[in-house]
């Protein structure tokens, strides 16, 4: 063995703590201590997954069959996968490779080629113009790259960290899928009690016009409140075909998200039941532990710790790289001798290779990742950002919701009550048929406000849970799914 290896190893050992380009320290960044619009939906200890405090098993089953037949999840998922193959690829680059090889050939000197001359002279064994060669051989080849100035840690280090963004983004995935489940589920609910309003109204104004039509008959009533009886009937009946368009296209939306073909659901969801009544508190919490929970802020921050490895990676190419490489193996030009221990062969020794000319292809792909670095802690800004925002304005549309709702029910008694009213005035004779007509579209009309109403506020109440970010944890580890446990910031 050479007389240098013990030196180059010394070496080796000596510079292997070297590690270029820039440490990553996660950006501190100015959060509020609490949400400003928090106090006005209340505040609670959550208990369980957001879901199960609708207190419908429908909605849950249906949560359950999404995530593990989502299309979007499916994808995520195999992107997590990639990572984590990506990781395993960096993470050897920093150990020895060998190979093993076997070779057979059959060579035969030119005449004519630089042995020319020599004829047949020579010491016994020498090579001879025209000469033909058999050579059988087996070795082994290694080589092994020092990562004296840390560019593969620095690249393991990138792939660590894109893993876990991997991670992050499919929970994102679970919690936008949650949300847009959970909406969509509320959504064809709530058209489904307007739809039941909206048939109640067309049977009314049906029955009304029978009513005025025997009246006309009999000359009790005139063509004017026949026409205005039809024109009511025609417009309820108009109504209708359009919340059940929308019946339909809720439905299949809610198909889409569970991975489901048109018509999976129809028979299961086409009976009509009514919204589950919405929780009066919800856990908001601090702006901090939102941000802890978003798992989209976690991929981007951790995409940023991605980027400033890469820095590293790439100033790493500036510095020479040192390999010790070897060889062993069996060489004989006859198969029979191949295993004798005069076949055997071997060689090993250092090399360093340093870039001297390339016309500043390393320095410029160093600043490619200054820039993507730049670009991945503008990205997590904006993205905490948003965060916040989402929470605020989630908070601020369900306060204001709860709060027209309040309003519309009030409205909706107000005008049962002036029904009951205007029934007892028209048998009594002192009220027309058409008033008393007025104020049965009345009540229908406030029934359908706040029916609507509260189909806005189980929608806001979704949109609050889906900003917190919350809700991907009760499938973590799923065999479904193959989820993997959140990295933290620190990874």
């Amino acid at each position: 063995m050479s007389r240098h290896l013990p030196c180059f190893a010394l070496l080796a050992a000596l510079l292997s703590g070297c590690t270029v380009g820039p440490d990553y320290r996660k950006p501190e960044l100015a959060v509020p201590p609490a949400f400003a619009a928090a106090d006005e939906v209340g505040s609670t200890s959550p208990d369980g997954p957001w879901w199960r405090a609708f207190g419908d098993d429908e909605l849950t089953a249906l949560i359950d069959r999404a995530v593990r037949g989502n299309t979007d999840v499916r994808v995520a998922v195999a992107r997590l996968r990639q990572a984590r193959a990506a990781l395993t690829g960096a993470a050897a680059r920093a150990l020895p490779q060998v190979d093993v090889g076997a070779d057979v050939t059959n060579s035969q000197f030119s005449e004519n080629g630089f042995l020319k001359g020599l004829g047949g002279s020579g010491p016994p064994g020498a090579i001879v113009p025209g000469q033909r060669i058999d050579l059988q051989q087996v070795d082994l080849d290694a080589s092994w790259e020092l990562d004296i100035f840390g560019g593969v840690r620095r690249a393991e280090e990138a792939s660590r960290a894109e893993l876990a963004a991997a991670s992050h983004d499919l929970h994102a995935v679970l919690v936008s899928l949650l949300g847009e489940l959970a909406g969509s589920y509320f959504d064809l609910r709530g058209l489904q009690q307007r739809l039941a309003i909206a048939e109640r109204t067309v049977t009314y104004q049906q029955a009304t016009l029978d009513v005025i039509t025997e009246q006309v008959d009999a000359g009790i009533a005139d063509a004017f409140d026949l026409e205005r009886a039809r024109n009511l009937l025609a417009n309820a009946r108009a109504h209708a075909p359009e919340l059940q368009a929308q019946v339909h296209a809720t439905m299949r939306r809610l198909e889409v998200l569970l991975g489901a073909m048109p018509g999976t659901l129809q028979a299961e969801l086409q009976d009509a039941r009514p919204l589950p009544p919405m929780p009066e508190a919800l856990a908001v919490g601090i702006p901090s532990q939102t941000l802890r929970r978003r798992p989209d802020v976690q991929a981007a921050e951790r995409r940023l710790a991605a980027a400033t490895a890469r820095i590293g990676e790439a100033t790493a190419d500036l510095f020479p790289r040192f390999s010790l490489t070897g060889q062993v193996g069996l060489q004989s030009q006859r198969l029979d001798e191949l295993g004798s221990g005069d076949s055997l062969f071997w060689l090993v020794g250092p090399s360093v290779r340093w870039p001297l000319l390339d016309f500043g292809r390393v320095r410029a792909n160093i600043a490619v990742q200054d820039a993507r670095t730049e670009q991945a802690l503008a990205i997590y800004e904006g993205t905490v950002l948003q965060a916040l925002s989402d929470v605020e304005v989630a908070l601020v549309r369900l306060a204001r919701d709860r709060r027209r709702v309040a309003a519309l029910t009030d409205a909706h008694t107000a005008a049962e009550q002036a029904l009951h009213l205007a029934e007892e005035r028209y048998r009594s004779g002192v009220l027309e048929f058409l008033d008393l007509l007025d104020s049965q579209r009345t009540v229908d009309d406030a029934a359908d406000a706040q029916a609507r109403g509260e189909q806005s506020v189980a929608s806001d109440v979704v949109a609050l849970f889906k900003a917190l970010g919350g809700g991907w944890e009760v499938f973590d580890g799923s065999p479904a799914t193959g989820t993997a446990a959140p990295a933290t910031a620190g990874d």
